[in-house]
């Protein structure tokens, strides 16, 4: 059955590839290609947020977003290796992704509105100059958590394969696994296809805000 919607999956492997890619411009002190990929990950987190409402019913935080006893018993029978292969995020994978939602937003927002009291400026600082610094601070000091997450995300795909026989990565390619229970990922053509425009419009709008930002010149 169809566990992931193509929306999602592009958001997904995007998100891997511009965390990745700001990671790495960082280290090499590379601003303005580190801008870019930041304001990729804003716009991507945007479409996340906004695709966890009106997305499949496997997107929805409402299908994944389980009370506490849910989650000990999930994580109850993992440990007796007795969960169920389930379609969609699972009552512990429903934690991860709100985690990895909320590191990531937390990355891009205060770097939005960062600068480096010389010659950068992200695209919204001049709009909150007063906490601009205090912005920068903490997207600095908390890159730690982002590596953390990354982490724990590898992590997980591991002790799902290797400890419950799960292999999770083929269906985020191809969206679809067998005999699987819980909310699928399968949503009409036109879904799909605003799915899709709607992503394009968030990452368009964060490339746009780059392009318009005041010059600190």
């Amino acid at each position: 059955m169809v566990v992931w919607d193509l929306p999602l999956r592009i958001y997904h492997w995007l998100l891997v590839i511009f965390v990745f890619g700001a990671f790495i411009t960082s280290e090499w002190n590379d601003r303005s290609v580190h801008e870019f990929f930041g304001m990729a990950v804003l716009g991507l987190c945007i479409f996340r947020i906004i695709w966890g409402f009106v997305g499949s019913p496997s997107a929805k935080f409402k299908n994944f977003i389980k009370p506490p006893s849910k989650i000990i018993a999930y994580v109850t029978h993992m440990l007796k290796r007795k969960s169920k292969s389930m379609a969609g995020h699972s009552p512990v994978g429903g934690i991860a992704t709100i985690i990895l939602i909320s590191i990531t937003s937390w990355f891009a927002v205060t770097g939005s509105i960062s600068n480096d009291g010389i010659l950068f400026e992200g695209p919204f600082a001049y709009l909150v100059p007063s906490v601009s610094q205090l912005a920068t601070k903490l997207h600095q000091n908390a890159e730690i958590l982002l590596i953390l997450i990354v982490v724990m995300h590898l992590s997980a795909i591991t002790v799902y394969r290797l400890w419950l026989g799960q292999n999770l990565v083929p269906a985020m390619i191809n969206g679809s696994r067998d005999d699987k229970e819980g909310p699928g990922g399968r949503i009409s053509t036109p879904h799909t296809i605003a799915g899709l425009g709607l992503l394009s419009l968030c990452l368009a709008a964060a490339f746009l805000a780059i392009m318009l930002k005041p010059s600190v010149f």
